[in-house]
């Protein structure tokens, strides 16, 4: 009889490390909680218990109702004995059975007996009342539990449905990678923000959607593949790079797609990583719904929510064709990413370094652009559609923003030249000089208040710029014929007039040139350093050590306990002539300095003085 009583004089023993983890693992409101008797109370309420249950497997269900059926605790051997009567944990070794029992008893399910689950387990009351009520608490029926046998298992891909599955996931994996590249350059552009309650806001992710030229729906998997690979994080509210994803982006494709895949791995659930592993070279299609659902029958829904999101990435990645696994996936599950980078790559297109700069300023590359010359191209030319052949296009603005990062027409001339097949056209010729005169007639600068000031000795320009319908919430001010004036700081209105496409600079105080750095850089947020259950324990141990008649506290709230429960126990007694006698009373009420129980052994009512009672401990 594993009760209340039982518990809480396991908690008091327990190291406080695993104590901690049992806590992380069941979390409880501390308030009223003072003692471990109130922790064991806690731990063992119903709406906890369901909680805690509900994310179960199968497997782990079946060893709780199997136990709860059982007079005596069972030990591994024995309980994979019962658990092999029943169709749905059928084959169930003492290994696996030992290793349900010990997971069991960290969540505090189940209370070992001789001091570890070796000598058995069994569980809490609590525990065995909840599962035997189970629809009415929203858990399934303990027998529908043990009869249901699990889906078959699907039938493993074939060889020849192997090389088309590869071909149509390595188109998939290098568009994920050039669609994470596109995403990182629009957040650094223009971050993303979120909601609060999570999921981007409507007008972003549309934004999103339409910058890197997919369904609104495809946007979260590829915001949780950054995410995932440390390269975007939630900045104040808004999604932004992260200093990784500058490394990231100057990669080889290679390089880049082994790190998605990696960190996908990486961040694998061990159920999942377990199942996925299982299943390989099988189907990821509706049998592997079914499994799951079969697999947490508590909780079903959350289980396939939680595994088709995996899969949507998954699939995003390459790793999976038409819900296939692809030849990549297969490796990266059984061997790792280096080996699935391998096999991904012979699939890839080959990547070029050259390109075709056309009369009308547009930009065609032949192939997949290398990404050394995407990322620098795309500082002075701007992205018109991307596919295995990418067309980019030149204008005043995108040659002003290459000036204002620090370009010139030189060093724009050099690099074209280099990457050319056709040469510079005399249009763009045109283009970047017009552009590079231009740069600068109109600068910004930081007034003594900290206000910025816009410069131009263009008054026509300057004009233009006043009545901008585009740049009004900047509430620029007419000062004189040469200068406007913004109640914003000076970085603001630069970029402002920068995506507006003016030829504008930065100056200092003293005039001279600058470039202002976006806030592109999002920080990864750390762990809150507070530990709820680590406080928890340190704070009951403090008060258990402080009291100066723990020992006499501690038998009071067992009797206590014993006594409301009605819990048969095993009292202590010190005898006149030393001895120490046990009893196995069921205690009916404490008054008068004395406690009074029935002796379960002897079938009599007994009445013995308090100060004699030298403990108490659980039948269990």
């Amino acid at each position: 009889m594993t009760t209340t009583l039982a518990l809480a004089a396991r908690l008091r023993a327990l190291p406080d490390d695993e104590l901690v983890a049992a806590l992380r693992a069941r979390p409880v409101r501390r308030a009223g909680i003072s003692d471990f008797f109130d922790l064991a109370e806690a731990l063992l309420d119903p709406d906890n218990l369901v909680r805690a249950i509900a994310p179960l497997d199968r497997l782990q269900l079946a060893a709780l109702i199997v136990l709860g059926r059982e007079s005596d605790p069972r030990s591994a051997e024995r309980l994979a004995e019962r658990l092999a009567e029943h169709p749905a944990t059928a084959g169930t070794d003492a290994r696996r059975a030992a290793a349900t029992l010990a997971t069991l008893s960290r969540l505090l399910l189940v209370h070992p007996a001789d001091g570890g689950t070796d000598g058995g387990a069994a569980p809490y009351e609590a525990v065995t009342a909840l599962l035997d009520s189970g629809p009415q608490r929203g858990l399934p029926r303990p027998d529908a539990v043990l009869a249901t046998a699990p889906p078959p298992v699907p039938v493993a891909t074939t060889e020849d449905e192997l090389p088309a599955i590869d071909r149509l996931a390595a188109e998939r994996a290098f568009e994920a990678v050039a669609s994470v590249s596109e995403l990182l350059a629009e957040l650094g552009r223009e971050g993303a923000r979120e909601l609060q309650k999570g999921g981007l806001a409507l007008p972003a992710a549309k934004r999103l959607a339409e910058a890197l030229a997919v369904e609104s729906g495809t946007v979260p998997t590829i915001l949780d593949v950054a995410d995932r690979a440390g390269l975007a994080a939630v900045s104040d509210g808004v999604w932004l790079p992260t200093a990784q994803a500058a490394a990231w982006q100057h990669a080889t494709t290679p390089d880049r797609w082994r790190a998605l895949a990696a960190a996908w791995l990486d961040s694998l659930p061990g159920d999942l990583s377990t199942l996925f592993a299982a299943r390989s070279r099988t189907p990821w299609d509706d049998g592997l719904r079914a499994h799951i659902a079969w697999l947490y029958p508590a909780s079903a829904a959350e289980a396939q929510e939680r595994i088709a999101e995996r899969v949507a990435e998954a699939e995003f990645l390459g790793l999976t064709a038409r819900r296939l696994p692809s030849g990549a996936g297969t490796a990266l599950l059984e061997s790792g990413p280096a080996a699935a980078t391998e096999a991904m790559v012979a699939h890839f297109p080959a990547e070029v370094s050259k390109v075709y700069l056309q009369h009308d300023l547009t930009v065609i590359s032949p192939g997949p652009l290398a990404p050394e010359v995407e990322s620098r191209l795309r500082t002075m030319a701007d992205l018109e559609s991307r596919a295995l052949a990418s067309t980019f296009r030149f204008s005043a603005a995108s040659v002003d923003r290459a000036v204002t990062a620090g370009e010139t027409a030189a060093s724009i001339h050099e690099f074209l030249a280099a990457v050319s097949l056709t040469g510079v056209p005399q249009p763009l010729d045109y283009l970047i000089a017009e552009a590079v005169a231009r740069h600068g007639r109109v600068r910004v600068r930081a007034a003594d208040d900290g206000h910025a000031l816009v410069r131009s000795d263009d008054a026509m320009l300057l004009g233009t710029i006043a009545v901008d319908q585009a740049l009004s919430s900047l509430r620029l001010l007419r000062v004189d014929d040469t200068t406007l004036s913004s109640r914003f700081p000076r970085d603001v209105v630069f970029w402002a007039l920068s995506d507006a496409r003016y030829p504008v600079v930065a100056e200092n105080a003293s005039g001279a040139v600058v470039t202002p750095q976006r806030r592109v850089i999002a920080e990864r947020s750390v762990a809150e350093s507070r530990d709820p259950a680590a406080e928890l324990v340190a704070r009951l141990r403090q008060e258990d050590a402080a009291d100066e008649d723990t020992a006499e506290q501690w038998l009071a709230r067992q009797l206590d306990q014993a006594v409301r429960a009605r819990q048969t126990v095993i009292v202590q007694v010190a005898m006149p002539d030393g001895r120490l006698v046990d009893y196995l009373l069921e205690p009916t009420g404490i008054g008068g300095g004395r406690l009074r129980g029935r002796d379960r052994a002897a079938d009599i009512e007994r009445t013995l003085p308090l100060s004699s009672v030298k403990g108490l401990r659980s039948v269990d």
